[in-house]
């Protein structure tokens, strides 16, 4: 019993900790604690059937350079890879853009 309570305790405080988002120009943001990740990130990969609290949870993730969750799990980097899309980089031997694929 002793053990259900515990963890029922530690679900409520991971739960009701919000995810802070730190922005490119060092302020923060933060998605409240019941904010259900996992159907972000579903939403955020298919893209369709987005609400409109999503939509904005989305766009702070999106704007987002990084963030800290409270039991240290990376599913924001996850969302924002789904938001942002492929990134381009620079090819280190023709100095042209190229993919994440590794194509130029």
């Amino acid at each position: 019993m002793n053990l259900r309570r515990r963890l029922a305790a530690l679900e409520r405080r991971l739960i009701s900790d919000p995810t802070l988002l730190i922005m490119p120009d060092g302020s923060t943001a933060s998605i409240p604690g019941h904010c259900d990740l996992l159907n972000l990130l579903v939403v955020a990969a298919r893209g369709v059937n987005i609400s409109p609290r999503q939509a904005a949870q989305l766009d702070l993730i999106r704007r987002s350079t990084s963030a800290t969750q409270a039991d240290g799990g990376r599913l924001i980097e996850l969302i924002r890879c789904c938001v942002l899309g492929p990134v381009e980089r620079e090819c280190m031997n023709l100095g042209e853009a190229t993919r994440d694929d590794g194509h130029c």
